[in-house]
């Protein structure tokens, strides 16, 4: 394999099957130039470069400390673990950069708010904890006290996890806390009744609504897929509340999005709603 850009001694950038990617191991580059080849069992670990973001490695990854890069693929690792078949490799650079340039801001003293963390908390729980894992060795490798002080920076991470999972652009996390908080307050107004969120099966919703999420932004529409119409009735029959505050999701998906929510999908949302009630649960 041959190396078409250095980074550290520890990190090139290489070809694998016709793609670019990030190779890492240790001392992987140490004595070597542009052109040189590599020992392939040098290398410990891989990550793919889209085709846009080849261009961009020099401008992302220039300078970056090695610490960086090791902190990022522990970060990587970590939530592949958590929430496998999810993380794109394509992580690893938009990470890497984000958390130099945190530590970079934290040397001089600065923390930039976070004004999602609390719906961060709530709907990425998984994410947020890998974030938190983060900070902490960012802060203990780079002697940044001040770091631990907020969950600013772990909830900043944790957005740039959940972006990976939904394989889109920056926007993204902050779309689906959007979207997951308006059918929440929908749910809230609609039921009237006091919601402990701490209720094992309002965490069930809100992961159910997450996925849910998800699928709505993507545009993936299963409404002309087969759906078990018996149940669908028996549903409506047997919890009328709780489709009633289904109804409304439906219809606002379908005035703000011209998204036609499943007959399965309203099953599944409004079973998940009548075990929030208090007399179901």
């Amino acid at each position: 394999m041959q190396i078409s850009k250095i980074l550290n001694n520890n990190v090139v950038i290489t070809e694998k099957d016709q793609a670019e990617v990030v190779a890492m191991g240790r001392g992987l580059a140490f004595g070597k130039k542009i052109g040189d080849q590599i020992a392939v069992d040098k290398i410990e670990k891989f990550y793919t470069l889209k085709g846009d973001e080849s261009s961009r490695v020099d401008e992302l990854l220039a300078g970056i400390p090695d610490d960086i890069f090791l902190i990022t693929d522990k970060v990587i690792t970590l939530a592949k673990e958590k929430i496998p078949g999810k993380i794109n490799d394509s992580l690893f650079l938009s990470l890497a950069d984000h958390i130099n340039a945190t530590q970079l801001r934290a040397q001089e003293g600065f923390v930039i708010k976070n004004f999602l963390l609390w719906d961060i908390k709530r709907f990425f729980p998984t994410e947020f904890s890998i974030g938190k894992k983060a900070v902490a060795d960012i802060s203990d490798k780079f002697d940044l006290p001040h770091l631990l002080e907020t969950d600013d920076e772990a909830g900043f991470i944790a957005m740039h996890i959940v972006n990976s999972e939904l394989g889109r652009g920056e926007s993204s996390a902050s779309e689906l806390t959007k979207l997951m908080e308006e059918m929440l307050t929908i749910v809230k107004y609609s039921l009237k009744v006091a919601i402990n969120e701490e209720d094992i099966f309002f965490q069930r919703f809100v992961t159910h609504l997450k996925f849910f999420s998800e699928r709505v932004l993507l545009d993936d529409n299963k409404s002309l897929s087969k759906s078990d119409d018996r149940l669908f009735e028996m549903i409506i029959e047997r919890f009328p509340e709780s489709y009633e505050t289904t109804s409304k999701i439906v219809n606002f998906l379908d005035k703000t999005r011209g998204y036609q929510v499943s007959k399965d999908e309203q099953t599944y949302i409004t079973i998940h709603l009548a075990r929030i009630l208090p007399q179901n649960s």
